[in-house]
């Protein structure tokens, strides 16, 4: 069965549409609520969804373009419920703006509350309830240079760039064993904040080159610009050391690039390795 979409943000208050607890499409129409019957080439066939329970056959037709209502048969052997549709559609109005938006979660409820009729308004839910179930996650992805072979995506929450702006100290590593096969790498970055160790942001990166490291301190530096650590820890990947002494060791940033003991563990035991 074809999924089907609608622009619900500019549906009205009294149809529209929505999805049912399964996650399937539903449409709103006059105080009744459809689900999908079937799908032809030209429409789509919807039935009352409670044409199990009351045995009648309410049902509707619309384009394949789903703009147009081609035919409709009210037999319905129960009565429509305006105000428990007008509900449904105000809830579907919130997830798509909660998911689509970066407004405060107020000004998504205020919005979607333009109307709504009086009936509706006294039956909703405490606000502080919708405001839980509705809440409004931070931007998440902030930068994908597209697909090509060198493509960077930056993954950080708001708060999480916070951080890195004001972090003093910054340790940065990568890691291959849990990357998708399209990139060579996750960076990660964390800062140290009072005791703990924060992370604050996770890149996809193509390769491990000096440019591609560049790159990415480039695209933070034009995220965060006070983006400015005192201390700086890595591995001994000296193209990444490379980077970020060229940005942050310079005569007007004296940051300090340190190599983790751990790391140097690693390096010595294979050097003895290799050397027997």
């Amino acid at each position: 069965m074809a999924q089907v979409e609608f622009p619900v943000s500019n549906v009205d208050a009294t149809q529209g549409c929505g999805t049912t607890e399964k996650n399937k499409p539903l449409l709103i129409c006059k105080g009744f609520a459809y689900t999908i019957d079937k799908t032809t080439n030209d429409k789509t066939y919807w039935k009352c969804e409670h044409v199990r329970k009351f045995k009648r056959k309410g049902r509707i037709h619309i384009n394949c373009t789903h703009t147009t209502l081609l035919h409709e048969n009210d037999n319905h052997n129960h009565p429509g419920n305006p105000v428990s549709t007008e509900i449904r559609i105000f809830e579907e109005k919130i997830r798509h703006q909660a998911l689509n938006s970066n407004e405060a979660t107020q000004n998504v409820i205020d919005y979607c509350l333009t109307n709504l009729s009086d009936h509706a308004v006294a039956r909703l839910p405490d606000f502080k309830h919708v405001n839980e179930i509705f809440k409004i996650t931070d931007l998440f992805l902030q930068f994908d240079s597209g697909p090509d072979n060198d493509r960077i995506i930056i993954f950080a929450s708001v708060e999480q760039l916070q951080f890195l702006e004001s972090g003093e100290q910054l340790l940065v590593d990568g890691t291959f064993k849990v990357t998708p096969s399209i990139f060579y790498q996750l960076y990660a970055m964390h800062v140290v904040y009072g005791n703990v160790v924060l992370p604050v942001v996770f890149a996809l990166l193509p390769n491990k080159t000096q440019q591609t490291y560049r790159r990415l301190i480039d695209k933070l530096s034009k995220i965060c610009p006070l983006w400015s650590p005192k201390f700086i820890m890595m591995d001994f990947d000296l193209a990444s050391i490379n980077a970020f002494g060229d940005k942050f060791v310079t005569t007007t940033n004296r940051s300090i690039i340190s190599v983790c003991f751990f790391h140097l563990q690693n390096s010595i035991q294979r050097k003895l390795q290799v050397s027997n």
